[in-house]
């Protein structure tokens, strides 16, 4: 068995969280405040007409002219939550989007305000907020790192720039930094607790370069965080970027576009009201079939899903297998895959089973036959040759024995 949050990768994907430090302006030994921000992905698109564009998702960006719906989850200081609402609203003048702040009911993104309690900033990229339960926030701003009315601008407008779908621009394969990896690891063991893969998948980690088409890396960014010269080896530093640089503008509205096309559209296929899997052992199928049912929406471009269900402990660790038919990233699990169109809105297993995910009994390995385990439920897309998650849901309990 292995750790389900390290085995699910493919050569192209990779989930996981991608936390970005950054260090306060003045005092040296001021702690490093986290943005950790979930970039699962090896797929980006840069900007391909101008000079000086960041880094940004397609793939989780809102539909261009989306009113997005927000919700302040925390009663909180109300001077800072009206900073909120004001400072969000920063990208409407460049994007066309709208972000409309309510008191109560559903809502696309839900932040929560803290102080003191570690948890950093950071928000989940673009449409990927969807995917988190209404009575769960999606973006976090703790207020102890409000040390500034300039960083308080930059937190919130850095963490509502990935709500809409921008990324970290350190990440980027042109960036060209030369990192003192020994010194950097060494310093966020000490600060952070991390270890040298957490550092790596967060602070080195650049993601694929098929889509620049020569456009450049912006140090001036807001999505760049601060780079202090000992963190490199050639002494290159960045430092705060207290507003949306020139080419975050071109970009953000090259993404969202007041007029005409968005550049580089892609399939934009969100996943939703999820709300159960049944799973039925059956004698007469001499296998297991599983019933997610969820809505998935589509829209962009054409573009093909995998629906997978695969077997876990209790732990999260997927189950080895040997069957060759009946394999998911190497474990035991199922799977199904269709090409959808945009503008749909399907709904599966709502009232009656109408989509099934099966498993022979004879493909599940033998230790886990007639036990209870776990399943969980994912949706990818495949596009471009890269596997983009959509969804995954909780675990769901399998009873095996007949």
């Amino acid at each position: 068995m292995k750790k389900l949050r390290y085995y699910l990768v493919a050569a192209t994907m990779l989930l996981g969280a991608a936390q970005i430090n950054a260090q306060v302006k003045k005092a040296p030994d001021y702690k490093k405040m986290g943005c950790a921000t979930i970039e699962p992905t090896t797929t980006f698109a840069f900007d391909t007409t101008g000079k000086g564009r960041g880094l940004a998702d397609n793939y989780y960006l809102w539909d261009n002219g989306k009113t997005i719906i927000v919700r302040i989850m925390n009663t909180g200081n109300s001077k800072y939550k009206e900073l909120v609402k004001k400072y969000a609203k920063e990208w409407e003048k460049y994007a066309n989007i709208k972000f409309q702040f309510v008191e109560t009911g559903n809502s696309h993104v839900r932040v929560i305000l803290t102080g003191n309690d570690g948890g950093g900033n950071y928000s989940r990229l673009g449409t990927q907020a969807l995917n988190v339960p209404q009575n769960e926030h999606t973006l976090h701003l703790d207020t102890t790192s409000f040390v500034s009315p300039e960083y308080t601008y930059t937190a919130i407008v850095h963490e509502f720039g990935h709500a809409i779908g921008l990324m970290h621009e350190h990440m980027s394969p042109t960036s060209g930094i030369k990192w003192d990896k020994n010194r950097v690891y060494a310093s966020y063991k000490l600060l952070q607790g991390w270890d040298k893969e957490m550092v790596d998948a967060q602070l080195f980690r650049k993601f694929n370069v098929s889509y620049t088409n020569g456009s450049k890396y912006d140090k001036l960014s807001i999505m760049h965080y601060p780079i202090s010269r000992w963190e490199t080896l050639d002494g290159y530093s960045v430092d705060w970027n207290y507003s949306i640089s020139q080419g975050d503008k071109d970009l953000i509205g090259s993404l969202y576009p007041k007029k005409g096309n968005r550049i580089n559209e892609v399939p934009r296929f969100t996943v939703s009201d999820f709300s159960k899997m049944d799973v039925e052992n059956s004698v007469v199928k001499k296998g297991v079939s599983f019933y997610p049912s969820f809505t998935i929406n589509t829209a962009g471009k054409e573009g093909r899903v995998y629906y997978l269900a695969i077997f876990t402990d209790e732990n999260g660790n997927m189950f080895e297998t040997k069957s060759e038919n009946y394999k998911v990233f190497g474990a035991a699990g199922t799977s199904k895959t269709t090409v959808l169109a945009p503008g749909q809105k399907i709904e599966f297993n709502k009232g009656k089973h109408d989509m099934e995910l099966f498993i022979p009994t004879s493909d599940i390995p033998e230790n886990i036959r007639n036990k209870n385990v776990k399943a969980i439920f994912y949706v990818f897309l495949y596009d471009n040759d890269e596997l983009k998650i959509v969804y995954s849901s909780t675990a769901v309990n399998c009873n095996m024995a007949r």
